[in-house]
């Protein structure tokens, strides 16, 4: 026996089905991507450069699981119930947050301060886990488990930043009367944007609070942010830039 041959008997075995497997996932993440517009089998096609009927089948099997829907009337393919009921089973023991335990409890242990994981669900950022710091405070551990609006949570402002300005304006529109309730104009809202995007994170201090916040990529559609954050009079600025470097290394590990 050859080398060559000796090398190639012990190569893994071909899943048989694999294929067709390996591209429904390729399908359900290119929807997924496009869950909130939809998206026509035409634009699926281009996606993932499968002949039409090969893609309609797949996507077909997909609608059939419940893993995808198609809307009657527009044609439009969207993320199913079965999608969104596999994704609520996750969020019993998330992933994510095994995933970033790791760098939260090192980032809360640098710093001394409280590390805080968000996930963007639509318009709201979704505070998943909160690593302690040295210095307990309960209003804090209150936002875990909560949603609030992008923007009036200091990591969500980095999901903000990655946004195009006219789906910045619409979502300041769809959500004006809850800004102004908290003294958050679109002006500030805009300022804060612009200073995220050429720091490369966010770097926000309101109301008594302060902190630095940074976005990353969950999975293959998904946003997260990874945030730091204590009370405005413990982080002067040349602070705020150590704390900064802290979190891009852990994030940067993260990806």
């Amino acid at each position: 026996m050859t080398a060559a041959t000796e090398s190639s008997s012990r190569a893994a075995p071909v899943v048989r089905g694999a294929q067709s497997i390996d591209r429904a996932m390729q399908l359900l993440q290119c929807i997924a991507a496009q869950h909130a517009q939809g998206i026509a089998l035409p634009e699926l096609v281009e996606a993932v450069r499968l002949d039409r009927t090969t893609t309609y089948r797949i996507v077909s099997s997909l609608v059939r699981a419940g893993l995808v829907g198609r809307d009657a009337a527009s044609g439009l393919y969207r993320l199913g119930i079965e999608a969104m009921a596999l994704g609520l089973a996750a969020m019993q023991r998330a992933p994510l947050v095994e995933r970033c335990l790791p760098a939260m409890k090192a980032l809360a242990r640098r710093s001394d301060e409280h590390v805080f994981l968000v996930v963007r669900s639509g318009d709201y950022s979704h505070c998943l886990h909160l690593e302690q710091g040295a210095h307990p405070i309960r209003s804090f551990f209150e936002t875990v488990g909560s949603m609030r609006l992008l923007g009036l949570g200091i990591p969500s402002f980095s999901l903000l930043a990655t946004m195009s300005d006219a789906e910045i304006a619409a979502h300041y529109a769809r959500h004006q009367a809850e800004y102004q309730a908290h003294h958050m104009s679109a002006a500030k809202l805009q300022r804060w944007i612009r200073q995220a995007r050429e720091l490369g994170h966010a770097q926000i201090v309101a109301k008594g609070i302060a902190g630095v916040g940074m976005r990353f990529a969950m999975g293959s559609c998904g946003d997260a942010a990874l945030g730091i954050v204590v009370p405005a009079s413990r982080l002067p600025r040349s602070r705020a830039a150590v704390l900064a470097a802290m979190l891009r290394g852990e994030v940067g590990r993260l990806g």
